[in-house]
């Protein structure tokens, strides 16, 4: 089906918009740490992160409370497997994540207070804090800004062709058909952007053990990156279908032209 030039412009406009509503819960998930118990518990669940925190934490603190490194590691894998036990790791968890990805100057560091909740004892509330290991990765610290742009540069651009889109006026039904395809996009670039990206591409750039963070957290938001691209879908398919359903109502109600077989009977006539 021929576009207008105004219809065309819309559609250029939706597919900017939802390139930025996926590019901006891609930042949501996967760049914007925070000092949150249920996004600590499942970055925690990572097997690397968490023996890398539990081995620490255990060599420095067994020979203070009188037990082994290997069993006190023990004891905190499955205090690293509890809510409650997240909540305690919260802060220094944020601080590896906003470390890895070029947002936290200095050193993470475990200090005593949060080790003697750890091992649940104050034989460690003297210790001096620990440091974890974590290194920043320049090339997730450049994607972090570039995905911070692009989300914004994609929705100026959208209202920008958008407006001008509606100055050129489109056809009748070009607007509703462009906003059902811009709604089925965005629900698209949900899942594309805010599971797909980070569960399989951002932890291959580098092999640093902390770089586990994004595929947790993209299985952590999976239920809303889910359940958003499908009402998302299902709005934009609704939107489209009665849009194409009423141009077809609108084909079908049209008189066939009366001259149409004027020359036929002419010449029988004749």
């Amino acid at each position: 089906m021929q576009r207008s030039f105004g219809g065309f412009l819309l559609l250029v406009a939706g597919g900017l918009l939802a390139l930025g509503v996926g590019v901006f819960w891609l930042d949501r998930v996967a760049f914007s740490p925070d000092s949150d118990t249920d996004a600590a518990h499942a970055i925690l669940g990572d097997e690397d992160i968490r023996r890398q925190v539990t081995t620490l934490v255990a060599n420095a603190d067994a020979f203070e409370i009188g037990r082994s490194p290997t069993e006190l590691r023990a004891f905190l894998e499955q205090v690293a497997d509890l809510r409650a036990g997240a909540a305690v790791m919260r802060d220094f968890v944020a601080d590896a994540h906003r470390k890895v990805i070029g947002d936290f100057e200095g050193s993470v560091r475990i200090p005593a207070s949060t080790q003697v909740e750890m091992v649940r004892h104050e034989g460690v509330a003297l210790m001096p804090p620990l440091t974890l290991p974590v290194q920043e990765v320049g090339a997730l610290s450049a994607i972090k800004t570039i995905v911070g742009w692009t989300w914004i540069l994609s929705a100026v651009g959208a209202l920008l062709v958008g407006l001008l889109g509606l100055f050129v006026r489109p056809e009748r039904g070009e607007f509703t058909f462009a906003l059902g395809a811009t709604l089925g996009a965005a629900g698209v670039a949900l899942v594309l952007f805010g599971w797909l990206v980070p569960a399989t591409m951002l932890g291959a750039v580098s092999d640093e053990i902390w770089t586990g963070v994004f595929a947790r957290l993209a299985g952590h938001n999976l239920r809303f990156t889910l359940l958003g691209a499908l009402i998302l879908v299902a709005l934009g398919g609704i939107v489209v279908y009665g849009t194409t359903g009423l141009r077809v109502r609108r084909g079908g109600s049209t008189p066939l032209a009366a001259t149409r077989y004027r020359s036929e009977t002419r010449s029988w006539s004749s």
